[in-house]
């Protein structure tokens, strides 16, 4: 009996090795441009890996190659507190240049009309000022620095994430408009869109390779790299996004 029992005991790490040795294995590392979420269909202790959203930048980046893009511009405009305005994106189209201002609400109904000052979000007593008028700002002082090419068409953009509910003016949802609010995922194909209406509407204005070269490099000698400006900028402008 005794030689038995001694022999159960003598089992128990032949077992333990053959369920380690099924077992799969685990990864290393997580995999790139991913984050830890809880899964709303499991448990609160579960954790399932998401891809992160891309960023604006890396949105803008899928365009066609006929597309130049510039991103976090400072460029100089007497009529802002600072003497600055800073432009989230800019990207130079065959059809007309597009000034983007990104806002990250991520709660909340934002409701106004094209022409009111103030517009409401559902998840706040503070008002917003209506980002067109704000940014027409930032779009006057990008033309500013267009040299020959004041005339270009301009087309004013404001995106707001997804996570938020766009219930404003329809006139600004649409392609026909110079100025549009969209939820941030749809800017891409925006402005493609809004680049083909353009070509429908005025087909001899057509910008070649060497015009949008000249934009783009036009706009980077604007932009301000200078550390000290930026965070004076930013000072100034507390408050004003």
């Amino acid at each position: 009996m005794f030689k038995k029992i001694m022999s159960l005991f003598k089992s128990q790490p032949e077992l333990a090795n053959s369920i380690t040795a099924s077992a799969p294995p685990m990864s290393a590392t997580i995999p790139s441009r991913t984050r830890m979420a809880r899964s709303r269909r499991k448990t609160e202790g579960d954790w399932t890996q998401q891809p992160e959203e891309p960023s604006t930048a890396e949105q803008l980046y899928r365009l066609p190659s006929e597309y130049k893009c510039l991103h976090d511009l400072l460029v100089t405009n007497p009529k802002s507190r600072s003497g600055y305005s800073q432009i989230d994106h800019v990207v130079i189209g065959p059809r007309g240049i597009f000034v983007i201002e990104t806002r990250n609400l991520t709660t909340g109904e934002i409701r106004g009309g094209r022409r009111e000052a103030n517009w409401t979000v559902s998840s706040s007593r503070i008002k917003m000022y209506n980002p067109l008028m704000q940014h027409r700002g930032h779009v006057e002082a990008i033309q500013a620095h267009l040299g020959d090419y004041k005339r270009v068409r301009m087309i004013s953009m404001v995106t707001f994430t997804n996570r938020c509910r766009i219930s404003v003016d329809p006139a600004v949802r649409y392609v026909q408009s110079d100025e549009l609010i969209i939820y941030d995922h749809e800017l891409v194909e925006t402005i493609l869109r809004k680049t083909e209406k353009l070509e429908s509407e005025v087909p001899e204005t057509v910008y070649k390779e060497q015009d949008i070269q000249a934009i783009y490099e036009m706009l980077s000698s604007a932009n301000s790299t200078d550390s000290q400006i930026r965070a004076e900028h930013m000072e100034k402008a507390k408050g004003i996004k």
